[in-house]
């Protein structure tokens, strides 16, 4: 049978129309079910939306955004079926922006570990609920607690924080501190396996068993991630009395801390942290600071604001891959810096940084160029 010319065109016009119908629901995807309290800029390519596949065997570390203005702490680790999350500060209303962006990995509402560093509200506070928000920890089943044994804090954050710390405990959670941990006590552990090859290692701190007069920050726990003889590290809000103390300790007993794949910065990038000894004996190759970049919110002085001259300056020698959350140079406006940060480590061992916003390290920003004066091994 002959067809006509006309019909053809007719046929061929349909076939187009169905064929481009088909890409554009695809593309429609994208945007489905993506976490509300993300940044728009960069949201396409958000670890977590349905056009990006999620790779089980993946080690993966985000680092969050916390939906206000006030510089904190919440890191969440994802391996297969393991979900941990470190800290989450850094108000009681950054409990919501978390369990969004959590809520993309997590498939049976528990996280396996939760690692609390020390008692400040930026670090706790959205641990709690309220009548509005819904905290983490009444929020899932939680497997293990580990966290800080010290503290001298009397704050009603605190206070508030053991309330629902108890309540956990009631519901199944088993809490350890990590001095517990690191001595395998009380059916605590030092080490956790988290899968063939890795594990979760509770390091030791000088100030889990000796009191400080001067704040919580060196009451942090220290710990870090290995696989495959590669080391991710974490300190809280370690200072230098802290960092020295935890180098000499492990370079008299265990060889040294040895170098640090991943370091996730101390205490925001201040000057009080991530000093020289600390950064030689872990020469960090990936550094990630979560603050709000340049925010006034401790202090006007613009050199010492988050991440500092100083913290640059000795992380400089080691890397220049350093990436940062949030931004709040006009405190108390905020915005995206890097955005919600995902440095992963795939199957085969290849490490990928991918940001909410941007992927550009920290002195590529107009940020640096206009704050901060490169070091001459940035150059």
């Amino acid at each position: 049978m002959r067809i006509a010319p006309t019909l053809i065109i007719i046929l061929i016009a349909v076939l187009g129309l169905g064929v481009l119908g088909c890409k554009q629901v695809i593309g429609g995807d994208a945007d489905i079910g993506q976490p509300e309290s993300l940044p728009q800029t960069g949201l396409e390519n958000q670890p977590g939306s349905e056009t990006e596949t999620h790779n089980s065997a993946e080690l993966s570390f985000h680092f969050l955004e916390l939906g206000n203005q006030y510089t904190g702490d919440s890191i969440y680790i994802n391996y297969g079926d393991i979900d941990i999350l470190i800290d989450a500060g850094s108000r009681r209303s950054s409990s919501a922006t978390i369990r969004k962006y959590i809520d993309n990995y997590i498939q049976d509402n528990k996280l396996e570990y939760i690692i609390v560093t020390h008692a400040h509200q930026d670090h706790i506070d959205g641990f709690t609920e309220t009548n509005k928000y819904i905290g983490i920890l009444p929020g899932y089943e939680i497997g293990i607690i580990i966290e800080f044994p010290l503290t001298n804090s009397t704050t009603a954050t605190y206070s508030n924080y053991k309330n629902a710390m108890a309540a956990a405990e009631k519901r199944g959670a088993v809490r350890y501190t990590a001095l517990q941990c690191y001595n395998n006590q009380d059916g605590a552990q030092r080490e956790y396996e988290l899968g063939d090859g890795i594990k979760l290692e509770i390091l030791y701190n000088y100030y889990y068993d000796h009191t400080q007069n001067n704040g919580e920050n060196n009451y942090s726990v220290c710990f870090r991630i290995v696989q495959d003889g590669n080391q991710y590290l974490f300190t809280g809000d370690l200072e230098k009395d802290g960092e020295d103390r935890l180098v000499d300790y492990y370079a008299k007993d265990f060889g040294g801390l040895g170098h640090c794949v991943l370091y996730k910065a101390g205490h925001h990038g201040s000057v009080t942290s991530s000093n020289i000894k600390l950064m030689s004996a872990i020469t960090p190759e990936y550094v990630f600071v979560t603050a709000c970049v340049g925010t006034s919110e401790y202090t006007t002085v613009n050199s010492t604001q988050f991440p500092s001259q100083d913290f640059i300056n000795r992380i400089a020698p080691y890397t220049n891959k350093v990436y940062a959350t949030t931004y709040a140079g006009n405190y108390p406006n905020f915005e995206s810096f890097n955005g919600n940060i995902v440095f992963s480590v795939s199957e085969n061992g290849t490490f990928n940084v991918n940001c909410s916003n941007n992927n550009l390290i920290l002195k590529e920003t107009e940020w640096f160029k206009n704050n901060r004066t490169m070091p001459s091994v940035w150059k």
